[in-house]
């Protein structure tokens, strides 16, 4: 009976841990103010997503720093290279990690109504 009550106390411990560990997503969409246009990502729509996907591992551990943060993508002016946000968002080439392009991309392929919407650059839903 202590065997079980241990092991449920552990289990439960461990899904509290997991729960906190990463920052609630925001409700309201953010805006990632680039070189050119201001792009609006709603979290919500991409609650299917797991986090890790666009959050992607640094030295080994999950970040939850914004894409443009110090020291990450953080050149809002260049188009080339893994530092500049325009890049790691809209190259075709793949990555270290899973970009918006490829993705929108992949959905625009799987449903055809919705590829001017996921990823033409005005009046999409990328830029509005």
């Amino acid at each position: 009976m202590k065997k079980v009550l241990v092991l449920t106390c552990i289990m439960v411990f461990a899904l509290a841990l997991a729960a906190f560990a990463a920052p609630a997503a925001p409700d309201k969409p953010l805006e990632f103010k680039g070189s050119q246009k201001t792009v609006m990502f709603p979290h919500a729509v991409h609650a299917k997503v797991e986090c890790v996907t666009c959050h992607h591992l640094v030295d080994g551990k999950e970040s939850f720093a914004k894409c443009g943060s110090s020291g990450c993508h953080d050149d809002l002016t260049g188009k080339q290279g893994e530092k500049s946000l325009y890049y790691v968002v809209h190259t075709k080439k793949e990555l270290k990690h899973p970009n918006c392009l490829g993705c929108h991309s992949k959905v625009g392929e799987e449903k055809p109504d919705l590829k001017k919407d996921m990823t033409g650059c005005a009046k999409s839903k990328c830029h509005p």
